[in-house]
């Protein structure tokens, strides 16, 4: 009797445990984390999608390569639940006309990385209550007033790097309940206004890299709830200053990688929400007094790689919220000037002064919050290392950033302060593996309770030269080595001409050796000179002989 009862719970485990559902060798099945049931196909190699195989209430459904060479069409109608379809990395050619008819439930649509060309209204027929579409990374050359007009309750919509060359008007029809549009990466040149009149409540608008050279202002006219504005990596020179006149609920705006040489004053004046800007890699010369004079609410700013000489602290007076700074790669920026500034602007919590050579003793004294800190490629040594001493909130920071300079070492003081610190960046300096130069923070890092994103790597003695420090046995280490330095070699590398212990007298060897060979070379010419000259008599002695015959 017992054992009866013990096969018939066997054979009603599958149906009590759900383990009868039907799942594709190719893949795996499981539940996510809003306990819906979701098919995962990551191995790749898929030539086809294996419907007949998946149960029919699945929810969730995502295949991604690589080495999927897909076809979608009218595949998914018997499943009447789905909510998530993602498909990527699949070689997709084409959508297909109706593909999701019949989905009512689904919400979110991603095709990214594949090579879809075209898009038309047909491909989403029934589709009125998807939220998301993703069709980024594909091959879309056009678009017409009809491709998404379907999709009347679409929230976000993805196009970035395709090759659409142009936008029809009346592109986004219907699409008036749309908040993000990502058009970055394909080579528009041009923004007609008209086309943003169909998405009144548009809040996050991307076009980076699109080879903008203006924007027609009219354009922001039509988005006044615009609350992100990412236009990187185009060519604007010059921005005029009533641009952003009609977007006044801006937060976040990203200009990097113009080409602009100024920031006009009152640029802003209309942002006085705005928490963040970016202006990093442009050419910017100056800042006049009054650009962000209204920017009151300004937690974020980027100023990096320009051409600033000064940034003058009445520019930064305002800003009292300012909580991020980086001025990193303004190498003909005055250091010594900035002390003023940072001191109007005592609040900061992360700081990056990278690539800007020399930093002056007492640059960082104004900051006694900071707890994130970028100063690496500055030729720090470790006498100049010292620049971070009053930063005492840095021994409880996130992070800090000492790569790409000369450090050869790090002392038990500074030790005690990295501990503490959650992540350290201290590769690409010359460091000395030994006991006394890294000994206390190999130990101390060894024993850390969190892990850095990158480890130090050594660069002598050379047997353990690429090591990382945690690969390293204190109790093994050198006592101490020596070191010369080579001051023609680039400070912000590992390629510094330091000698072990014994170096010196190597070095007198080759000095030797180099001295003998410009000694020979000296007598070579000597006497190479010598037989010019007595050729050049010989030859002259001829001539009189000839012309006295």
């Amino acid at each position: 009797m017992l054992l009866q009862w013990f096969v018939i719970c066997l054979l009603a485990m599958p149906v009590l445990t759900g383990n009868d559902r039907k799942c594709p060798m190719e893949c795996t099945c499981n539940v996510d984390e809003q306990n819906r049931r979701q098919l995962l196909c990551t191995k790749g190699g898929l030539s086809a999608i294996p419907v007949n195989q998946i149960d029919e209430d699945v929810r969730v459904i995502i295949i991604k390569g690589p080495g999927n060479t897909i076809n979608i069409g009218q595949l998914f109608k018997k499943f009447s639940n789905l909510e998530v379809l993602r498909i990527t990395d699949s070689q997709i050619p084409s959508i297909g006309t109706e593909s999701f008819w019949g989905l009512i439930k689904l919400r979110i649509v991603d095709l990214s990385r594949n090579n879809i060309t075209n898009v038309n209204r047909h491909n989403f027929r029934g589709q009125n209550n998807l939220h998301e579409l993703d069709l980024s990374k594909n091959k879309i050359l056009n678009l017409s007033s009809t491709s998404f007009d379907h999709l009347t309750e679409l929230k976000r919509l993805n196009l970035a790097d395709n090759s659409i060359l142009e936008l029809v008007p009346r592109t986004f029809f219907l699409l008036n309940q749309l908040k993000y549009l990502d058009l970055s990466g394909n080579p528009l040149q041009d923004l007609p206004p008209d086309v943003f009149r169909d998405v009144p409540e548009l809040r996050i608008f991307k076009c980076r890299n699109c080879q903008l050279k203006k924007i027609n202002p009219q354009l922001y006219n039509l988005l006044p709830m615009l609350s992100e504005l990412d236009l990187g990596r185009n060519e604007f020179k010059f921005l005029d200053k009533d641009e952003f006149r009609d977007v006044k609920n801006l937060i976040k705006v990203l200009l990097d990688g113009n080409q602009l040489s100024v920031v006009v004053d009152e640029l802003f004046r209309n942002q006085k929400r705005l928490q963040h800007l970016d202006l990093s890699y442009n050419r910017l010369a100056k800042v006049p007094n009054d650009s962000f004079q209204h920017l009151g609410n300004l937690t974020f700013l980027d100023l990096s790689y320009n051409k600033l000489m000064r940034l003058e602290p009445q520019s930064v007076r305002s800003l009292n919220k300012l909580l991020t700074l980086n001025i990193s790669g303004n190498v003909q920026m005055n250091l010594h000037d900035m002390r003023e500034t940072f001191e109007v602007i005592p609040q900061l919590t992360h700081l990056s002064v990278a690539d800007m050579g020399v930093l002056p003793m007492g640059l960082l004294v104004p900051f006694k919050q900071l707890r994130y800190l970028n100063i690496s490629g500055n030729h720090l040594d470790n006498m100049s290392l010292q620049v971070i001493d009053p930063c005492r909130e840095l021994e409880v920071s996130t992070f800090l950033d000492l790569s790409r300079n000369q450090l050869y070492g790090i002392n038990e003081d500074t030790v005690k302060r990295i501990q503490r610190i959650r992540n350290v960046r201290l590769d690409n300096n010359p460091l000395i593996c030994d006991e006394c130069h890294m000994g206390k923070l190999i130990n101390v890092v060894q024993h850390l309770q969190w892990k850095w994103e990158t480890y130090p790597i050594c660069f002598l003695p050379k047997p353990l030269r690429g090591s990382e420090i945690t690969d390293l046995d204190v109790s093994k280490l050198h006592d101490c080595l020596d070191y010369i330095t080579d001051e023609e070699q680039n400070a912000a590398s590992t390629s510094h001409n330091f000698l072990e212990r014994g170096g010196l007298n190597t070095l007198a060897i080759l000095g030797g050796i180099v001295l003998v060979l410009i000694v020979v070379i000296i007598l070579a010419m000597a006497v190479c000179f010598s037989k010019r000259r007595a050729r050049y008599y010989t030859r002259e002695d001829r001539l009189n002989g000839a012309n006295a015959v």
